[in-house]
């Protein structure tokens, strides 16, 4: 029998975890092997989501995140609508583009072509837009838009 068929009717797998084979002669015992094998896995995923669960409810890292995207959200919405709106003045040009590079760039230290200019510019629109001090002006320019970065020429 063993010379007709070539071989014994035995299968070998390789299981997860293990470092050796399991004879398989039946489909009753793969499928045997095959759910200890998805029970021990999902005994493991059980316990892993359930240490991240309870890591997160100490943390509060769901809420944190959930908020963070919700205030995203809200930011691009309200952007938006204030790049739509006609504006009657220098000043509202002005808010106008603060809000473009806050969005964009909230801690203004982005290096890149085009930040450091589009700070200056709006530098330069609260500058001209002074009323009483120039020197009050000035401040409240620097005060907008802080940043370290010259980009005069």
């Amino acid at each position: 029998m063993l010379a007709a068929a070539g071989a014994l009717p035995i299968s070998e797998l390789n299981t997860v975890g293990d470092d050796g084979a399991v004879a398989i002669r039946s489909s009753a015992s793969l499928h045997r092997i095959a759910q200890l094998n998805v029970g021990a896995g999902q005994a493991e995923l059980n316990e892993r989501q359930k240490r991240w669960k309870e890591a997160d409810q100490r943390l509060g890292y769901s809420a944190v995140a959930a908020l963070e995207q919700e205030l995203a959200e809200q930011t691009g919405v309200l952007g938006r609508v204030m790049l739509i709106a006609p504006v009657s003045s220098v000043i509202e040009v002005a808010a106008k583009l603060h809000c473009l590079i806050v969005t964009h760039d909230p801690v203004l230290k982005l290096e890149d072509a085009p930040w450091p200019e589009l700070r200056r510019m709006l530098k330069d629109l609260i500058r001209i837009t002074g009323t009483k001090s120039p020197k009050a002006s000035a401040q409240t320019a620097e005060d907008a838009v802080e940043t370290d970065h010259d980009v005069s020429p």
